[in-house]
């Protein structure tokens, strides 16, 4: 072997290496990319932070639904919800004698292209749990109870009032 086929088995090596480094480095990319949560836009989806700020709200509210009440001085609220929001996108429709084609409208913006969300649909609340003062009580566990009931929109088997300090 001479100095010439030395010298293309390493470049030729090198390329290998340089398309298995590639490669590698593309599967990887794939794999952090499918348990990375995108909206359809592409951008990290916080759709886990917007659900706690919208369950901390509505127990708040709730809260302070049931100190208003006679008798309650204080109340703490859990409240669960039926999985998570659903979102609602732009579609641009087109259709062309018997067939239909739906695409979701994109636009471009600053970070780049992103689809165009018409609305968001809140998750459905489960359940509610609420330990308050006097919360063994009769008349107030039925105030309580009518209160969340019409509030949520919830039957009030789903609502459960216990007693508490």
């Amino acid at each position: 072997m001479g100095a010439g086929d030395l010298m293309t088995s390493i470049k030729n090596m090198k390329g290998k290496g340089i398309l298995a480094a590639c490669l590698v480095l593309g599967v990887a990319l794939a794999l952090v990319g499918l348990f990375w949560p995108t909206d359809a836009g592409g951008r990290k989806n916080d759709s886990d932070g917007e659900i706690t700020a919208y369950t901390q709200l509505l127990e708040e509210r709730i809260r302070a639904l049931c100190v208003a009440v006679d008798g309650v001085d204080s109340a703490t609220v859990l409240l669960t919800l039926e999985g998570g929001s659903e979102y609602v996108y732009a579609k641009d429709g087109s259709s062309t004698g018997t067939s239909v084609s739906e695409t979701y409208l994109v636009i471009n913006g600053e970070n780049g292209e992103k689809t165009v969300k018409v609305t968001e649909i809140t998750p459905k609340v489960r359940g509610v749990a609420i330990v308050c003062t006097r919360g063994d009580d009769p008349g107030i566990k039925m105030k309580l109870t009518s209160l969340i009931s019409a509030a949520l929109g919830i039957p009030s088997s789903r609502i459960e009032i216990a007693s508490g300090s």
